[in-house]
């Protein structure tokens, strides 16, 4: 494939003088009338989403709003500390991605007949292990029974018409995790996101914006609380760090 030169092609918004469209609406009709949820689904899917499907990620973007003082708002934390400008110091992402990715491989082997979603669930949980690492979007450090946020989407998404085939197979995953590892490893907020995401039609090289979006505007808070309300200059002690390298030597004649 040649790489394209010069000329930029888009099927999702233009601007000229007299109005900017986004995949054919006028946006001064959208404004007031279509949500942030709506707008981001029309954006990529091409098509005005059904209502409870903007009901839905508008929940999903709520849940993953803000988690308190954990890995990415310490990161976010020590940076604004330092004087880093607040975008700079808002960073995440999430594991909905990888687990998307597989669910979205895997359910039209399924609705095509070629595997049971057993096989299916079987296989993913393969693919991870075969690559040294744990099965994304399920288990939660600070909720090992359960992650509280995943019931609660489910309820909405099952109310609005959303579950679909992806969530049946990480649902099947989550059965296929208690026979390979002896115990529960629940659907946590990642693998929610992930797999709702692909009930609502979104690409899954999109699902990890479900995540840093809504997280980017916790994130952001959390960094003008530190500006705001701290010293400055966060750092760990050195007492708390242990230097395991060579000893001190002499650099001698070069």
């Amino acid at each position: 494939m040649s790489a394209t030169r010069d000329k930029w092609r888009t099927a999702i918004a233009y601007g000229d003088k007299h109005a900017v469209v986004l995949r054919g609406y006028d946006l001064q009709e959208l404004v007031g009338e279509v949500s942030f949820a709506g707008a981001f689904l029309l954006l990529a899917t091409g098509e005005l989403p059904p209502p409870g499907h903007a009901k839905l990620l508008d929940a999903m973007m709520v849940s993953v709003l803000d988690h308190g003082i954990v890995p990415s708002s310490i990161v976010t934390r020590y940076l604004a500390s330092a004087g880093s400008p607040i975008q700079a110091a808002v960073a995440d992402g999430g594991a909905c991605e990888q687990l998307g990715e597989q669910l979205a491989r895997h359910v039209p082997e399924v609705r095509a007949g070629r595997e049971t979603q057993d096989e299916a669930a079987a296989a993913i949980v393969r693919h991870f292990f075969a690559l040294g690492r744990k099965v994304p979007g399920y288990g939660h450090a600070l909720h090992p029974d359960g992650d509280p946020r995943v019931p609660r989407l489910y309820r909405i998404a099952d109310a609005n018409g959303v579950t679909g085939e992806h969530s049946r197979l990480a649902q099947a995953v989550e059965g296929e995790l208690l026979r390979a590892k002896g115990r529960k490893l629940p659907m946590n907020q990642d693998g929610a996101l992930g797999a709702l995401g692909l009930d609502m039609g979104l690409d899954w090289r999109l699902l990890r914006a479900l995540a840093f979006m809504p997280r980017s505007a916790g994130l952001a808070v959390h960094a003008v609380e530190e500006m705001t309300r701290e010293a400055g200059w966060r750092h760990v002690p050195d007492e708390e760090i242990t230097y395991d390298g060579p000893p001190r030597r002499p650099l001698g004649k070069r």
